[in-house]
């Protein structure tokens, strides 16, 4: 019995003696197992590497600007909006009163574009605006009304760019043409009587006559109509090679016999009415080439017949032509 006690007290120490065999093993790789991750590391084989981000895409230019200015935008127009309704309380008037007094909304660029006959100087002058003033203090219809004073300016727009720059442009009258209202004035393309012709101005142009400087004022809406007239006529000129308009002197216009065309080198007066004028100005053109260098004789040609040209001669001539010219006297 002791013997086997003995010996079963072997047989524990003995499966005591594997068990802490078995552990000494497994920690033993362990250490293996991490002297070689260590030199692994070491030797970069594991060495992580950074994390690629998506680029970051380049901010547009101007980008924060715009967003400056649409949100500037929509606080302006809530407060205009509030005070056209006489919504303004308390918060919205001191909001109104900041965007009059902020620096950020003073005028930094002031852009002008113009023509040759009005100058920026004018311009700035009229508009009654310069850089540093708030590009809220003022009403832009007040402003294109004062540039438009200037006799030379057609139309004029004014724009806000928020929040520091103001474009204008300006369109200038073109002159058509001159016309006697006691003293000489320049009509634009539009039939507009704009301005006095003064020493040193361009009066190259054809001379509207006729029309009473009474007339203008009273009977506007006739005077228009003559005018009209006048300057169909001419815009046919501008196209003629038979009858150029550096040919035309004047345009005489009456209320009943409607226009005669006066020709610069001669005098020659050439009648055509009240209408039909594109008809009557290729006749015109037929007549003076079969005239050639006969012309000159011919004090008067009127177009009012249908089909026809009716020439009156000047005093102790006669056409050389034995055929002549249709209608010649």
């Amino acid at each position: 019995m002791k013997r086997e006690g003995r010996a079963g007290t072997r047989s524990g120490a003995g499966k005591k003696g594997a068990g802490g065999s078995s552990s000494r093993l497994s920690r033993a790789a362990l250490s293996s197992r991490t002297r070689a991750r260590r030199s692994e590391i070491s030797s970069g084989a594991l060495r992580t590497q950074p994390k690629k981000l998506p680029p970051r895409e380049e901010q547009p230019r101007g980008l924060a600007r715009l967003f400056r200015r649409r949100v500037l935008e929509k606080l302006i127009v809530i407060v205009v909006v509030l005070a056209a309704g006489g919504g303004l309380g308390a918060g919205a008037k001191a909001a109104w009163n900041w965007l009059l007094l902020t620096p950020r909304l003073a005028i930094r660029e002031l852009k002008i574009k113009t023509g040759p006959r009005v100058s920026e100087a004018e311009v700035r002058m009229l508009a009654n605006l310069r850089e540093g003033d708030n590009i809220l203090g003022f009403r832009l219809a007040d402003c294109v009304q004062a540039i438009q004073i200037h006799p030379w300016v057609k139309r004029a727009s004014v724009m806000r760019e928020l929040p520091d720059r103001v474009v204008i442009e300006v369109q200038e009258r073109r002159p058509a043409a001159l016309i006697a209202l006691g003293a000489l004035y320049y009509v634009d393309e539009d039939g507009e009587v704009f301005k006095k012709a003064l020493p040193g101005d361009d009066l190259n142009y054809p001379v509207l006559s006729g029309i009473g400087l009474r007339e203008e004022v009273e009977d506007k809406a006739e005077a228009d109509r003559l005018i009209q007239l006048g300057l169909q006529l001419e815009k046919l000129a501008q196209g003629s090679r038979a009858f150029p308009l550096s040919e035309v002197s004047e345009i005489y216009l009456d209320r009943a016999e409607g226009a005669t065309v006066v020709r610069a080198a001669d005098g020659m007066r050439i009648r055509f009415g009240q209408d039909k004028f594109e008809d009557k100005w290729s006749r015109l053109e037929q007549t003076l080439v079969k005239l050639r260098d006969e012309a000159p004789k011919v004090a008067e040609l009127d177009l009012n017949f249908e089909g026809r040209a009716t020439i009156r001669l000047r005093e102790g001539y006669r056409v050389a032509s034995e055929q002549g010219p249709p209608g010649a006297e």
